[in-house]
């Protein structure tokens, strides 16, 4: 089991680490909101342990951008000293599925986490939405609904981007510096990644997704694409 500890008392953190570790857990750890949301844009978790009070953000609003803006998958629960009802059922609205009031016996925070992985199924790291499209950042996947597709570095790269300023239009320079940063090799390259893409996505999705903006760049177009030729 895999888990991210959001935990901004490094002395707290260590000793719920170590004690979680002892017992089989994988702990990684983040300090501030700022250092969790990197850590699930690198790898999945297979829950996310999180105190409320975090010093550049509350954790009940991280949870609920995480949840509800950024699609995280993974089970939250929450690691806090505030133990009035509504501070619970604040934290059960911002997406998380357990509680745990402080102190608490690390033999019970043990037993909650072991609990929800095992109830819990859809886990996982960030991902990001455009319109009815999920990008997964860990898994370098593109998703909607049932239907995924596996995506080669290229074409991750590219639909990342795309998909950030969705639904603004990318220059074409700015991807052509983000693929190649000593410059693009041959002849006119990210034409053809990007129809080699657009193939992938029609033959799984229906629909090619990334449109031109003629004589400026691309753009990922979420719902009916239009004129999508290079």
């Amino acid at each position: 089991m895999k888990v991210l500890l959001v935990e901004d008392d490094a002395d707290i953190a260590a000793g719920i680490g170590d004690y979680l570790g002892v017992h089989g857990l994988e702990v990684d750890f983040a300090y501030t909101a700022a250092q969790a949301r990197s850590r699930l844009q690198a790898q999945a978790f297979d829950l996310v342990v999180l105190d409320v009070n975090l010093p550049d953000q509350d954790g009940l609003s991280l949870c609920r951008s995480l949840k509800r803006e950024h699609g995280l998958r993974a089970p939250v629960l929450f690691l806090t000293a505030r133990g009035a009802l509504e501070d619970k059922l604040g934290a059960f609205d911002s997406g998380a599925v357990d509680y745990v009031v402080k102190p608490f016996a690390p033999a019970e925070l043990l037993a909650r986490a072991r609990a929800i992985v095992a109830h819990v199924p859809a886990s996982g790291g960030v991902g990001l939405r455009a319109g009815a499209y999920e990008l997964d950042l860990s898994g370098h996947l593109l998703r909607r609904g049932d239907a995924t597709l596996p995506l080669h570095a290229t074409g991750f790269a590219l639909l990342r981007r795309l998909m950030e300023a969705s639904p603004g239009c990318v220059p074409r320079e700015e991807l052509c510096a983000l693929l190649w940063e000593d410059g693009p090799p041959g002849s006119d390259p990210l034409r053809m990644h990007v129809y080699q893409l657009r193939q992938q996505l029609v033959r799984r999705f229906g629909e090619p997704l990334i449109g031109t903006v003629r004589g400026v760049g691309y753009r990922f177009v979420a719902e009916a694409p239009g004129d999508a030729a290079a």
